[in-house]
């Protein structure tokens, strides 16, 4: 499994479609943050995109999607200097059926759909946090991403059984062919496990790590991944991603242990088994080092920021 879709699919990511709008005339949205992506794409017409400064501004033709970091209010409008209507206003006056809205009966139409893209606990965090504010992509005619965003925009249009699964599963598709398509384009600005996962010989060792969190690895036992020996593979790994390979291993465990701890009743001795550790002591103190609580205070902690958010 590559890392992307291990991120995503251990982040428990899910894509949900809310609205595909047809406006005429001008008009100007205010989008509350998500917690995850916000997802947007035109299927006719042109529109301006921005977070929190007017003056800097993403334009928006037809066949772009835009993607919005996570904890970012923006705007959608047809000009910069549109005023604004809150989205929920918006939704709650032009609803035509489940999921399209329509306003406006002169000018030129603006035809889009909007989605949010969900994330539960913090595995994604690295891979958001390395996307800039906001993302304009311009899928060429015929691509991967292209054909994705045609068939999204042709389900929203129908109301057959099973709807919502498919459009869950092509933002799902649309999501990952977005994000590929960013970090190609952005090549050396790329995060650094991206760059990695590409490599014929750091690739197979960091989808081992991944596939196999619980694995008592060890640089040589990882270097074999890599078919390198253990000198050559611990200077490239450090080179390509800044860490030592231990080190990156000892964060992936950790990050699973944090959903593990807070997502589920497991006993502390079972999360450290799943992930390797000898030993309950042995988990305990790597996670105290790691986080500079013990597991069980850390669970604590984070069920009571969740009882109380």
């Amino acid at each position: 499994m590559d890392l992307v879709t291990d991120m995503l699919e251990r982040a428990r990511a899910r894509g949900a479609c809310f609205s595909h709008s047809v406006i005429r005339g001008p008009f100007g949205l205010a989008f509350d943050a998500v917690a995850g992506l916000a997802v947007h794409a035109v299927v006719e017409g042109e529109l301006f995109l921005w977070t929190d400064d007017r003056t800097r501004c993403e334009r928006l033709i037809s066949g772009d999607i835009a993607l919005v970091r996570g904890g970012l209010d923006h705007c959608l409008a047809t000009s910069p200097d549109a005023a604004l209507t809150p989205l929920d206003d918006f939704l709650a006056d032009t609803r035509v059926s489940e999921r399209r809205y329509a306003s406006g009966t002169e000018g030129d139409p603006a035809e889009f759909f909007c989605g949010a893209y969900m994330f539960e606990g913090d595995l994604c965090d690295e891979l958001l946090r390395r996307l800039p504010d906001t993302i304009r992509l311009r899928p060429a005619a015929g691509s991967a991403l292209r054909t994705t965003l045609d068939l999204l925009a042709r389900e929203m249009d129908t109301d057959e059984p099973g709807q919502q699964t498919l459009l869950d599963r092509l933002l799902d598709v649309a999501l990952v062919q977005a994000l590929r398509e960013h970090f190609t384009a952005m090549r050396e600005d790329a995060p650094a496990w991206y760059r990695a996962s590409a490599d014929p010989q750091l690739g197979p060792a960091l989808r081992a790590v991944h596939a196999r969190p619980d694995h008592p690895w060890t640089v040589e036992s990882l270097a074999a991944e890599a078919t390198l020996s253990r000198a050559a593979f611990a200077r490239r790994f450090s080179a390509a991603l800044g860490v030592a390979p231990l080190t990156y291993v000892t964060s992936w465990r950790m990050a699973l242990a944090r959903e593990q701890l807070r997502d589920s009743e497991d006993q502390i001795a079972a999360v450290a088994s799943a992930l390797g550790y000898a030993s309950e002591f042995s988990f305990a103190a790597a996670f105290k080092r790691h986080h500079g609580l013990a597991p069980g205070k850390w669970r604590a902690q984070a069920h009571l920021a969740s009882a109380t958010s």
